[in-house]
């Protein structure tokens, strides 16, 4: 499996690990808060997407889940 972080993402999430709020990385960063939240939500992805996709198979038959959101 690949989990290749862009350069933006791996700043995200170094930022967040230190404890920083989404709106002061935005501003660190000059990007918008929307764009720390999308770079947030691909780390996620990225590093546990398969297994939640695992997790979710194993949980309920297709027609019966739905994510929210996604």
């Amino acid at each position: 499996m690949d989990y290749k972080l862009t350069e933006r993402e791996r700043n995200i999430l170094h930022l967040f690990a230190q404890g920083q709020e989404s709106e002061a990385i935005a501003e660190q960063l000059g990007i918008t808060t929307e764009q720390v939240e999308q770079a947030a939500l691909n780390v996620l992805y990225k590093l546990f997407g398969s297994s939640l996709n695992h997790a979710l198979d194993s949980a309920a038959p297709t027609e019966e889940r739905e994510l929210v959101g996604v």
